[in-house]
């Protein structure tokens, strides 16, 4: 019966019903190649609009080369996580959103602790390291009331912020910690003079 309807056809019929048959299968692999390079383009477009970061370690990354509070200005550094806190004043309570990877400079160092802001007349945030750990990262951290001295925050029974007498409480982001930009890093290591030694009969 198959073999009788293709005989039955006229020639031109054919050529049409193949042609058909050829240009949807075109139509359907140009749509795949559209969608394929549509879905590249984004994952592209999205690489590119992160920067290459590294997580700042006290020992490797600052103490090993001798950064300085002015180093570290030179630097462009990240939040690694989104930071959620409230806080209340005569208006009623208020929320403060930071978003992870959100661009800060640092204002302030320490031997154990940086300060970074997010804005021109923001709040200085401070962060905090272990110094005895040789990979120790520098985490969110508060001021502790009546001291100079800085707490990491997720060590604290309470996950409170404070700052000039302001109390934030942190909804999430008490394991926030810094980032800094990999190329900027490493241009300003690589500006350390290292030593070439002396040989001896030098003078």
């Amino acid at each position: 019966m198959k073999n009788q309807e293709t005989q039955n056809r006229e020639p031109g019929l054919e050529l049409v019903i193949a042609f058909v048959g050829s240009w949807t299968r075109f139509v359907c692999r140009q749509r795949s190649r559209g969608w394929l390079i549509a879905a590249l383009f984004c994952l592209l477009v999205g690489c590119a609009s992160n920067p290459k970061t590294i997580t700042f370690q006290h020992h490797y990354h600052r103490q090993d080369l001798s950064f300085n509070e002015e180093d570290l200005k030179q630097l462009q550094f990240y939040i690694s996580t989104d930071i959620v806190a409230r806080y209340k004043d005569a208006t009623g309570t208020k929320s403060v959103l930071v978003t992870g990877m959100t661009p800060v400079v640092v204002t302030g160092a320490g031997p154990n602790w940086v300060k970074v802001n997010s804005r021109e007349g923001g709040v200085d945030v401070p962060f905090v390291t272990d110094p005895n750990h040789y990979n120790g990262f520098y985490w969110i951290a508060t001021e502790v009331e009546g001291s100079k001295e800085f707490k990491k925050i997720s060590e604290l029974p309470e996950k409170v912020f404070l700052h000039k007498g302001t109390r934030y409480q942190l909804v999430s982001g008490s394991g926030a910690f810094l980032l800094v930009d990999w190329e900027g890093w490493e241009s300003l290591a690589k500006s350390r003079k290292v030593t070439e030694g002396r040989r001896v009969g030098d003078r």
